[in-house]
């Protein structure tokens, strides 16, 4: 197999299935950076390429794209119309966002594709090296190629979704949102925290038990059994408070808050405890808040 763009995310999946398949060249744009992720991958050769330089490639069965999704249809289109791939040859990438149609196979095709993105923060490639099995990975394709990467990714731990092209990007979002958007809030929480005047905290991290017990309690049950606080309890003054606090904040705060506002009033309603008047009264404090917000 050989791996296009081995970044954090290439490098940690090469040092994972190394054992499983021989992992010849590791290709990046520059030599320190391919001889940097050899060296964590502790196998193959490294070699800094250019889209349009591919005489130094070598054959493989497998072509592994890992570079940034932007980059993924000129690396594609290029490899597509080398002379180096052979029929029956596999491309796969895992971008979460991109399906495999990203590689236009007209006129190669006996030339297999897929794309398999692996639900997992590469952030710290030495942990994930330890805490990748279990983790789930979207996988669609051809045929051919999902039944070879699939069970090669099997054998490292991962957990398979077949998905169908069409919804990647749907998918994306979602991961996208329990990620990155997950790390937004928590930034703003710390930073409402320090407006508050909790700034000097060390490292008691105040708020640390209260996410993880959420966290846990959606994992161990669902958001209707998790969500407790104001919204829950129907608390209208309550909300009414951080409301009128909210006016005096950045325009964003408030944008958050009410518009998550509306989607927890949606868990709260179906969670069946509240009575219908404190419900219209919360969504008409929420309404209100946009419509000030927009003049």
């Amino acid at each position: 197999m050989n791996c296009i763009g081995a970044g954090r995310t290439g490098s940690t999946l090469c040092r994972l299935l190394s054992p499983y398949i021989s992992i010849s060249q590791i290709i990046n744009r520059t030599e320190r950076s391919a001889q940097k992720a050899v060296s964590f991958i502790e196998n193959g050769s490294p070699l800094a390429l250019t889209t349009g330089d591919f005489k130094t490639l070598r054959p493989a069965d497998i072509w592994m794209i890992t570079c940034p999704d932007d980059a993924i249809s000129e690396l594609g289109k290029a490899l597509l119309e080398s002379n180096i791939l052979r029929d029956g040859d596999t491309i796969f990438h895992c971008s979460g966002a991109l399906s495999s149609k990203i590689f236009d196979t007209t006129g190669r095709s006996k030339i297999n594709v897929a794309s398999i993105h692996p639900i997992h923060s590469f952030a710290q490639p030495e942990k994930s090296l330890t805490t990748f099995s279990g983790t789930y990975c979207a996988v669609e394709g051809d045929e051919a190629a999902t039944s070879l990467i699939g069970p090669l990714f099997e054998s490292i731990g991962a957990l398979l979704m077949p998905i169908g092209h069409e919804n990647k990007v749907l998918y994306h979002l979602s991961t996208v949102t329990a990620c990155n958007y997950l790390i937004s809030l928590l930034d703003l929480s710390q930073t409402i925290l320090a407006e508050a005047g909790i700034s000097d905290i060390g490292n008691t991290k105040p708020l640390q038990g209260l996410i993880e017990k959420t966290v846990d309690n959606f994992f161990q049950g669902n958001a209707q059994t998790a969500l407790t606080g104001p919204f829950a309890r129907g608390d209208v003054s309550t909300i009414a408070g951080h409301l009128n606090a909210l006016k005096t904040t950045p325009p964003v705060w408030q944008e958050v808050y009410t518009s998550l506002g509306h989607l927890t009033l949606n868990i709260a309603r179906s969670q069946g405890q509240l009575p219908d008047d404190n419900l219209t009264a919360i969504a008409d404090l929420l309404d209100h808040a946009q419509r000030e917000q927009k003049n």
